[in-house]
Formats: C-alpha cells, sequence, structure tokens
C-alpha cells in the first residue's frame, strides 16, 4: 500500500521510493503480473548491488565503457592416491612376486650342496643356508601333480626344495627386508613349518591327492602300508583333514593364498625380537590382513562387512592347524630320526630344531 494515495511520482532515478507505485505503474505498461518476484525470491545481495550500481553510473557526469578480456585457467589438483587403489596394488605386487618365485628355476650347471663337497652337517649354520639356499637345493621346477608316491630320497628332495623356496619368498618381500638381520633370522627360523605345510595343503587341493602333495611330483599317502616310513603321529591325515579340506571349501583364489604367506610371516611377535621388529610386524601383519579384506570386498562386492570377516575369520583359524601340524612332526620320532640319518646335506641341527620345535 501506498502511504501517499497513489500519487507518488514514478522515475528512473527514485524508482525505490515506493514500489507499490511503481508496481502499479508497471502494471499499466503492460509486464506481465507473473514475472513479479517476492522479497524472498529477492533476497540475493548482488542484485541490490546492480541496482546501486545503476544509479551510480546514471549519475556519474563522465562514464566510460572498458572492455576487459580475461583469461580462463582451470586449476587441476593432480589425484592423490587412494588408500584402496594403493592396497589393489600391493595385492597384485605380492601375487606377482609369488608368482616369479614359484617360477624360479636355476640353469642344470647349479646344483645343491651334498656332503661329498667336503663340509660336514655342522660346518653351514642356518645363517648361510638362509642367505645362500642353493647351498640346500637347486631351484628344480615346482612339480604339482602327485604322480608318484614318495620314497625316502624323494621327501627329502622335497624339505630341500622347499627350504630354498622360503627363503628366496622372504628374500624377496621388501616388508620382511625391511627388518635387521638379527630380526630377519629369528622371523625365519620359526617361520618355516607354517609355511611348509600351508604350501603342501595347497599343493594337496591342487593336485587332488589322498596325502601330503610335495613339489616334485610325488606326494606323502595317508594309507600306512604305502608310507615309505611309518608316520606314528598322523601327520598326513591331520594335514588332509585340519587344513586341505578347509580349504577345498573355502575356495581361496591365488592371491588369498599369497597374501596368507604374508600373514604366516608377520603373524605374532617372537619374543627375541627387538622393539622396533616387534612393532614392524604388528604393523605389516594388520596391514596384510586389511589387504586380504579389501580383495574380498573388490571380488565379491554383494557380501556385507560381517560376511566379508566371517570369510577372513574361517581363513585365519587356519594358521592353528598349521602350528599343530608344526608341534606334531617335531613329536615325531620317526621323521626326526629320518631327517637325521638319511643323507640330508647342509641342514645343520639349529635348523631342523627352528623348522620343528619353534615354529608357531
Amino acid at each position: 500500500m501506498c502511504r501517499f494515495d497513489g500519487q507518488c511520482a514514478i522515475a528512473k532515478e527514485h524508482r525505490n521510493v515506493c514500489r507499490a507505485c511503481r508496481l502499479k505503474q508497471c502494471f499499466i505498461a503492460g509486464m506481465n503480473p507473473r514475472a513479479v518476484q517476492s522479497e524472498r525470491e529477492r533476497s540475493d545481495p548482488l542484485h541490490d548491488m546492480d541496482d546501486g550500481d545503476d544509479d551510480y553510473r546514471e549519475n556519474s557526469p563522465d562514464r566510460c565503457s572498458v572492455e576487459v578480456q580475461t583469461d580462463q585457467y582451470s586449476m587441476k589438483a593432480d589425484a592423490l592416491p587412494s588408500p584402496d587403489a594403493e592396497l589393489n596394488r600391493a595385492a597384485d605386487t605380492l601375487l606377482a612376486m609369488h608368482r616369479q618365485v614359484c617360477n624360479r628355476v636355476d640353469p642344470p650347471t647349479v646344483s645343491g650342496y651334498s656332503r661329498s663337497d667336503g663340509l660336514s652337517s655342522a660346518s653351514v649354520s642356518f645363517i648361510n643356508a638362509f642367505y645362500n639356499p642353493n647351498m640346500i637345493s637347486p631351484r628344480t621346477p615346482l612339480v604339482i601333480t602327485a604322480e608318484r608316491v614318495a620314497t625316502m630320497k624323494d621327501v627329502m628332495q622335497d624339505w630341500r626344495r622347499n627350504f630354498v623356496l622360503f627363503a628366496d619368498w622372504l628374500h624377496a618381500l621388501p616388508e620382511f627386508a625391511s627388518l635387521s638381520v638379527d630380526d630377519q633370522i629369528l622371523i625365519a627360523k620359526s617361520r618355516f613349518g607354517p609355511f611348509y605345510w600351508w604350501m603342501c595343503a595347497n599343493w594337496t587341493n591342487e593336485a587332488n591327492c589322498d596325502g601330503v602333495c610335495y613339489a616334485n611330483g610325488t606326494y606323502f599317502p595317508r594309507a600306512e602300508a604305502l608310507q615309505c616310513f611309518p608316520d606314528v603321529r598322523g601327520c598326513s591325515d591331520r594335514m588332509v583333514v585340519t587344513l586341505s579340506e578347509p580349504l577345498r571349501e573355502l575356495q581361496l583364489d591365488e592371491t588369498e593364498k599369497s597374501l596368507m604367506l604374508a600373514v604366516i610371516v608377520f603373524s605374532d611377535e617372537p619374543l627375541e625380537l627387538s622393539v622396533s621388529g616387534k612393532e614392524h610386524v604388528r604393523s605389516m601383519g594388520h596391514r596384510f590382513v586389511r589387504m586380504l579384506h579389501h580383495h574380498i570386498r573388490n571380488r565379491e562386492p554383494s557380501l556385507s562387512n560381517a560376511a566379508i570377516a566371517l570369510r577372513i575369520a574361517k581363513i585365519m583359524i587356519l594358521l592353528t592347524a598349521t602350528t599343530n601340524l608344526v608341534y606334531m612332526a617335531s613329536d615325531n620320532f620317526q621323521l626326526h630320526d629320518v631327517l637325521h640319518i638319511v643323507d640330508f646335506g647342509s641342514w645343520p641341527d639349529d635348523f631342523l630344531k627352528n623348522s620343528f620345535k619353534d615354529s608357531i
């Protein structure tokens, strides 16, 4: 409503003096009533500034128009790697390393160490064997076929070859190389047993044999009548029941299998480790479990977090089976005697002791 009974003079210079009269004049001039905006819609401060600028320009004695050309500059921030992408790359790198180590084969001229070299078994320490694994065995192709029952010689050759595989695997793992030499030796001595049983259990499923599959085309059968030496503690049967069969049900892919090898390496902290070594082992163990979780989530997006956690729990509990197998083998006196009586080349007593008794 106009306070002056609609008698206000409407001029461009003073168009904001009475908005009622101004609106009435606009309707008379033919403005579409639908074009009227409410105060709420016109609350843009930039709009009011434009009105003020119009008044200023109208009242300025001297005006000039200047056209300014501005160049548009687009700043694109470098994309930072996401945690998910980093975990994907790390898992892919680990799988590639695993394949490379398993496919590594020495030329025919390279031969393993034997007693005929003129050195006694006590002359080669674990540290020398670990850092010079071809003293133990040449890197022969891994033949996972279980074509025939293993002889005593096959059993010895398989343990030698698996030790070389274990040493190569750890040396190729950057997270392991970050440890001091003393911590590396402590970890290596305590991890060979679980590493060995994990590999054998997966090979057993791959070859679909009734026993422990070896890496030389043979297997150690569960049937006592076929065994080259008596398995009095039933290690072969225990491995099939508690490790191979659950793995077959879980249907692990190759990435999960290789990630679990890394989890085995960093599964816990031996008491003798340095303070920094314990912290590193703890950190890397958590990291590889996160990688496992991320891999499962990417592979099966429909799975809930609870389902993923349940799968990881089922996989992780199998580490207990490897621990039990290590201690069962250490108590198997017949097997222990075989490893000392049969020509076992350079494997010293401290290696056998840590492989069986200190493995966890």
